[in-house]
């Protein structure tokens, strides 16, 4: 089995509805669904910050980032009758309208999950969230996961049938994040019963991603002046953060963006550690912890296992 014989969705949007979470054929809805036939998300944009030596062959290469990743989806539209067949192609093209994505969700200026289910033979350390659906298949494992992409392009339909039962269709997404996460979010949690340190999964060391997570504090009162929250794998100095007047509350850190927060308020200021030391979860997992822990309720790491 592959990621075709499972459904696939954007917004409100169900392809491959005619496919069950377990990957089973679903006779009923053959008749009425949006097949996928074609889906690629191998395209990436990288920033390559290089320079031609000049007058002779070569040149200097420098730092490299990946920016943007674009998904390419193309199907056929399949209905009973001419007037269901009409109904579901303005239904893909309101649902991949870029405009309409972004009034369903202005904060992220359209972006939205974009949700599939494929295939892996890992089935240890993946965490509580990497499991299947349900029961395991005949021949390996599966997940879902998603893509945060808003779309590119407007949808291409083709091939309308003229007495209407099919059409073809297309339409391409980026993806601002070009990393691929597993759905289901991982909330591991640092407190006093396992002595403020836990394993944070991430699939493993050959097909993980490294990824930020949000870190949720949580204080019953001031705490110490260096309250110390590493990932021991990551290469990174220590996040410390000074709460010896921060009082009781929940405090957020977003170590993707580097921002601090209690109660909505930015508390930059609560970091002593240098700007570059917010942990992240490498390829393969790691240990989260967190030491001179007065006044400290609990710690919890919010983020979602991505791989290549």
């Amino acid at each position: 089995m592959d990621l075709y014989d499972f459904p696939l969705g954007f917004r409100s949007l169900v392809m491959n509805a005619h496919r069950t979470a377990a990957g089973l054929e679903d006779a009923s809805k053959l008749a009425d669904t949006i097949r996928v036939n074609a889906f690629d998300f191998s395209r990436l944009q990288q920033r390559d910050q290089r320079e031609s030596f000049h007058l002779i062959t070569g040149g200097d290469l420098g730092d490299a980032s990946l920016a943007f990743r674009f998904l390419s989806v193309s199907g056929i539209i399949r209905a009973s009758t001419g007037a269901k067949l009409a109904d579901a192609i303005s239904s893909v093209e309101a649902t991949f309208d870029v405009e309409e994505a972004q009034l369903a969700s202005p904060t992220t200026d359209g972006v939205l999950p974009f949700t599939f289910t494929d295939t892996t033979e890992l089935t240890t350390g993946r965490g509580t969230a990497h499991t299947d659906p349900v029961s395991g298949l005949a021949a390996g494992q599966y997940v879902k996961e998603r893509f945060y992409a808003r779309p590119a392009t407007y949808p291409i339909i083709t091939q309308r049938r003229s007495g209407g039962d099919t059409a073809l269709f297309a339409v391409e997404l980026a993806c601002p994040d070009p990393r691929r996460y597993i759905d289901t979010a991982e909330a591991v949690v640092l407190n006093s019963g396992n002595s403020f340190s836990a394993t944070c999964p991430n699939w493993n060391a050959l097909m993980g991603k490294t990824v930020a997570p949000v870190l949720t504090i949580v204080m019953s009162g001031n705490g110490a002046t260096n309250l110390t929250i590493d990932a021991a794998a990551d290469g990174k100095a220590a996040l410390v953060l000074n709460m010896a007047a921060a009082g009781a509350g929940t405090f957020i850190v977003d170590c993707a963006t580097g921002i601090i927060t209690k109660a909505g308020v930015h508390v930059a200021s609560l970091r002593t550690s240098a700007v570059d030391t917010f942990p992240t979860i490498k390829p393969g997992g790691d240990t989260l912890a967190a030491t001179n822990t007065t006044a400290l309720t609990s710690v919890t790491a919010d983020y979602r296992q991505a791989r290549g």
